[in-house]
């Protein structure tokens, strides 16, 4: 299991922290959509994984950590 942290951030490094995860979440979510319909647009990269399953999976993460951090703030 991991292990908890405490950070002591200013509310503006907090909102470029979750800007940044919410810049992730949305390539990952593209990126699944990317697998299983095979459209691409070019304002998105797809990323590298094995199928739309795991982008899911990914784009979830990052999902789960972007409302953990907005539930602490």
């Amino acid at each position: 299991m991991d292990e908890n942290i405490t950070l002591t951030l200013s509310k503006l490094d907090i909102a470029q922290i979750l800007d940044a995860l919410y810049q992730r979440l949305e390539t990952w979510k593209y990126t699944e959509q990317y697998l299983q319909t095979e459209y691409i647009d070019e304002n998105y990269c797809v990323e590298e994984c094995f199928n739309a399953e795991e982008a899911h999976i990914i784009a979830r993460y990052y999902d789960e950590i972007i409302k953990s951090i907005e539930k602490q703030v």
